[in-house]
């Protein structure tokens, strides 16, 4: 039986660098195992070749560019350059879900396409993911995990966890915890690993 992995196209999330600053190049690697497609914004694009990274498409405000690029690399010009103008892309090719390097900061514009691709955040040693409605995923005991409630209004709930403060839990226990709201405007965190 071969070690080798056969993986269709679209099947792995995509994978969008917008700002690298201090992720960690380890965790890349661990997004890049499967091989993804691979979307970066044009000021990236130095640092992530200069890493030996195959990049399939650069998002550019227009389709004049100064870098050389790999070959057969596209140049896809944004209207809006911009997260939501990315994720609006990947959306009319179809992809199901996408890995974005980014900041924390991006959390407002992207729930707001949470409904039409699934979308996970990573910043620097963390990760964000949103809840749609009910999120239900097994934790180990003493993981810490915070609450992003974008609407303050939005009403949540969780089951499972000890509350630390407002918006910070930790897992009572091995075993599964679950997240319910009403409205899709709160992002999970939890640590990389």
């Amino acid at each position: 039986m071969s070690s080798h992995h056969i993986v269709r196209e679209k099947q792995e999330p995509a994978l969008i660098i917008m700002s690298y600053n201090d992720f960690n190049d380890e965790y890349l690697g661990q997004l890049l195992e499967w091989s993804p497609t691979v979307f970066v914004f044009e000021n990236e694009w130095d640092l992530i070749t200069s890493k030996g990274i195959k990049i399939d498409a650069m998002f550019a405000p227009s389709d004049n560019i100064n870098e050389e690029l790999q070959e057969f690399t596209r140049v896809i010009p944004l209207q809006s350059y911009s997260i939501k103008g990315a994720i609006d892309h990947l959306i009319s090719e179809s992809f199901p879900s996408v890995n974005i390097i980014g900041s924390p900061d991006l959390l407002q514009e992207i729930i707001e396409r949470v409904h039409a691709i699934d979308i996970v955040l990573f910043y620097e040693t963390h990760k964000y993911f949103p809840v749609k409605e009910i999120l239900e995923k097994w934790y180990a005991k003493g993981e810490e995990l915070s609450v992003i409630n974008l609407v303050s209004s939005n009403q949540y709930s969780v089951e499972g966890l000890t509350t630390v403060n407002d918006n910070l839990f930790v897992t009572s226990e091995n075993g599964m915890v679950k997240f319910k709201t009403t409205n899709p405007s709160i992002f999970v965190v939890e640590e990389l690993k």
